[in-house]
């Protein structure tokens, strides 16, 4: 992912105060403060982002200008208003970032709730280990909340958080702060397709291990080479016999999930990795991982259903095996 930082500011929030601690200048930008800025922003870009794209009539808009300062002061008092009243509160960064990914200008809100950690401090040998506050959690982990708005589109990525409050919970981000309705995010989306594809084989008696590897086969498949799942494209491979089910898998599929799931903004390696193998649990133990060519090769592997109505498994040109 081609992301190049070009200014930053960190302003923080700390339930002890009633006030917000604003920066007063930008962040100056080493080459590791660079690091962990980006590498949190490509955490962003996951299949747990919800996704959409403003309308020219939404206010939250009216908070961005070209000046990174400005803009973050305007977006994070408006922030603090709505998040103020959450109970259970930490003490979190929030960071903005101007960046282009790909040439073209983006903007990023990132709140990071800041930890406790125990450090071991040489100097006093009868306490080495002391607690530090308001650390930074690793590069490597996602943010807690985060906003990522392509200024040419006005599409964005929203990674959020419910706050309780008054013993409700409450999507406070995108319903008071931004004012939109997202689409459910990839790796909820895929959920519902797996939800519905066994709905729909049940009411036609379809619903055995074969029918759920299909599924996930399709799934891979079509991520793997479109990038992307159209639910009647996922019609036509579940249920190619069967117009009355093709019909009612893309009717109640498009309840919920009213367009096809793309993952061209997206990182679609951890929905590939989790389909790429077909995982079966056997009644007597015996548990088998078998990656979707080897499944689907009638030369590797053969499921035979007996008279009886038990099956048998033939795994076919072995050449070696070993014991891990």
């Amino acid at each position: 992912m081609d992301i190049y930082i070009k200014e930053a500011i960190i302003h923080q929030f700390s339930p002890d105060d009633t006030e917000l601690f604003l920066a007063d200048s930008l962040l100056v930008i080493s080459p590791k403060i660079e690091e962990y800025l980006r590498k949190k922003i490509e955490r962003v870009y996951s299949d747990e982002a919800k996704t959409g794209r403003f309308t020219a009539e939404n206010t939250f808009l009216e908070n961005i200008s070209d000046d990174l300062m400005t803009t973050s002061y305007q977006i994070v008092k408006a922030w603090h208003e709505e998040f103020s009243v959450s109970e259970n509160q930490k003490t979190n960064d929030l960071i903005f970032v101007r960046f282009e990914k790909n040439g073209v200008e983006h903007l990023v809100f990132l709140r990071i709730s800041l930890r406790e950690n125990l450090v071991h401090n040489g100097s006093e040998s009868d306490r080495p280990l002391q607690t530090t506050q308001n650390n930074l959690p690793s590069a490597g982990s996602a943010p807690d909340e985060a906003l990522i708005i392509n200024l040419t589109t006005y599409d964005y990525l929203l990674i959020e958080k419910r706050i309780k409050y008054n013993g409700a919970f409450l999507n406070y981000f995108s319903d008071n702060l931004l004012q939109v309705t997202p689409t459910i995010s990839a790796k909820k989306s895929i959920k519902e397709v797996e939800k519905t594809a066994q709905k729909i084989a049940e009411n036609f008696n379809r619903d055995d291990f074969q029918f759920q590897t299909k599924v996930k086969s399709a799934i891979f498949s079509n991520l793997e080479e479109d990038n992307e799942i159209s639910p009647e494209k996922l019609a036509d491979q579940l249920f190619e016999d069967n117009l009355t089910a093709r019909l009612s898998f893309v009717d109640e599929l498009k309840e919920v999930i009213p367009d096809k799931i793309s993952f061209t903004e997206i990182d679609a390696s951890r929905q590939l990795k989790k389909f790429e193998n077909q995982k079966l649990s056997l009644s007597n133990g015996i548990e088998l991982i078998v990656p979707n060519n080897v499944y689907e090769d009638a030369e590797s592997v053969e499921f035979i259903q007996n008279e009886n109505g038990t099956y048998s498994i033939l795994i076919k040109n072995i050449e070696d095996i070993k014991n891990k």
